[in-house]
């Protein structure tokens, strides 16, 4: 199953909107392969890492299947660990783990740490004007740059700590509220259940592995 998020890529002073793509095979492998495709450099390609981890961490299991990652257009150099985040929505997505099909009115930014958090990065100043003058709405940060970003008007800026928080967010609709430049980030609750098991197989997908 294919799902898409909406991230930025950072130049100096000025930032593009990046489509990330995820597709999930469903064909059942030894070890989940993870591939990320459009020009990334080495911060993104190492996102596997973070973004298996911090999944896990949070209470979902990554099924061993080819993940394949194109971060949209392929033209652009992708560079450092802001693409983490919506990469990270964006499987749980592929997987059945949101309750919408697209989220097109939403950018997403933020590193994750390996224990779940989220970390700040660099650029969200100008990844917020480019999203006004894109006239995208909402913008889902870390607490750490949730002023900086909200220093742009138009967009309403979401602080996180956590995937968790993001998931709520996007599936309710609750949980974070928009802050201004004046006002502290809202800190959100970190929820942890029992550990969610993703399904095997994104819908309409069969293990193509035959038993010996």
């Amino acid at each position: 199953m294919l799902y898409k998020t909406l991230s930025a890529a950072v130049y100096g002073i000025d930032a593009n909107i990046i489509q990330v793509e995820v597709d999930c095979s469903g064909i059942k492998c030894d070890q989940d392969r993870f591939h990320t495709v459009g020009l990334p450099d080495a911060a993104v390609r190492e996102s596997r890492d973070r973004v298996r981890a911090a999944l896990k961490n949070c209470g979902y299991d990554i099924p061993p299947t080819q993940i394949t990652i194109n971060l949209a257009p392929a033209d652009i150099k992708k560079e450092g660990s802001g693409f983490d985040l919506p990469m990270a929505l964006g499987i749980v997505g592929a997987y059945g783990g949101l309750t919408k099909k697209e989220i097109s009115d939403c950018l997403f930014v933020g590193e994750l740490s390996l224990d779940g958090g989220v970390r700040g990065v660099r650029g969200a100043l100008p990844i917020a004007i480019e999203a006004r003058g894109r006239k995208i709405s909402r913008m889902v940060v870390p607490e750490a740059n949730a002023k900086e970003a909200a220093m742009v008007g138009g967009v309403d800026v979401y602080p996180v700590r956590s995937p968790l928080d993001v998931i709520h967010f996007l599936n309710s609709g609750n949980g974070i509220a928009p802050i201004k430049a004046d006002a502290s980030p809202h800190e959100p609750t970190r929820r942890r259940g029992p550990r969610a098991q993703l399904p095997r197989h994104p819908p309409g997908t069969t293990d193509r592995r035959q038993s010996l």
